[in-house]
């Protein structure tokens, strides 16, 4: 559990599947201050609780554990809690965004506008509420599948949240702060040769400037932020293709250097990875 807003913290600790990042908040005492929701959409609920939030320029507003907020990314909150609060944040990864929007029909909507252009505010409605509760008992489940049974949750709900009036305005909309475009380019862009200095000479930036604003809202360095998404992107390519295929799909030119750089985030060799994985399945 988290018990500081501090994003150090949640990359240590907030449990991570590949289509989402789990954070599951646990305040004893009040709290006061400000919170970010960096570059990704955040799926967020109280569990127990209520808190009093300002987002960006909106007026204050308070939710409890019958409601859930879309933060789009980039987002500033003020908060308050005035009592001991647990919270659920799911952070979701905009390609499977994009991708349950692309395959998914959801002609018929709830009559439930958002409160406003740059948050939505919603009900949970029982599926809603089902499937968080799915997603918290899986994650602290000994199941050996959990963060797969967790992804699909996640599209689960997606779904059902994607019904509602606003909802998807909210998730799909195009954010043009620099950061913004810049994350979203690594991620379509992650298996050429990516050089920050370009990246930052497009959006009319120094690369010192580009890197430090990179760090205050990503949380971690551009360079780390693209070793990142190579690293996740390789457990599914791990599953169908050899290491040296995954290595060079990935754009790396030195495969022992990808080797080295899989072992130190995941413990293992991608090969001894594969293995594991097939014992897992038999």
């Amino acid at each position: 559990m988290i018990n500081n807003f501090d994003r150090n913290i949640e990359l240590i600790d907030g449990i991570e599947t590949d289509y989402m990042r789990f954070l599951y908040y646990d305040f004893e005492k009040p709290y006061s201050g400000c919170y970010k929701s960096y570059e990704n959409n955040r799926i967020c609920t109280i569990l127990k609780g209520q808190k009093k939030l300002r987002v960006d320029e909106s007026d204050n507003f308070y939710y409890g554990k019958d409601e859930f907020i879309i933060l789009p990314p980039n987002s500033k909150v003020e908060m308050e809690m005035k009592t001991p609060t647990k919270a659920l944040v799911l952070e979701i990864e905009q390609g499977i965004i994009k991708n349950v929007v692309n395959k998914v029909n959801c002609d018929i909507k709830s009559n439930i506008s958002p409160k406003d252009k740059n948050i939505f505010l919603g009900k949970k409605n029982q599926n809603i509420n089902e499937i968080f509760g799915k997603i918290i008992k899986t994650n602290f489940s000994l199941e050996k599948n959990k963060y797969f049974l967790m992804d699909l949750y996640i599209q689960e709900m997606l779904y059902n949240i994607l019904k509602i009036q606003g909802s998807e305005d909210i998730l799909t909309k195009e954010h043009t702060h620099p950061i913004s475009i810049a994350t979203k380019y690594i991620r379509e862009n992650y298996n050429k040769n990516i050089k920050i200095k370009d990246i930052a000479n497009y959006l009319n930036m120094s690369e010192s400037n580009f890197s430090i604003q990179f760090k205050n809202i990503v949380g971690m360095t551009p360079n780390l932020y693209l070793k990142e998404i190579k690293l996740k992107k390789s457990i599914n390519l791990l599953k169908e293709k050899n290491v040296t295929e995954v290595a060079y799909d990935l754009g790396y030119e030195n495969i022992s250097y990808f080797i080295s750089q899989f072992k130190n985030k995941y413990g293992h060799t991608p090969k001894q990875y594969q293995k594991i994985k097939q014992k897992r399945t038999l």
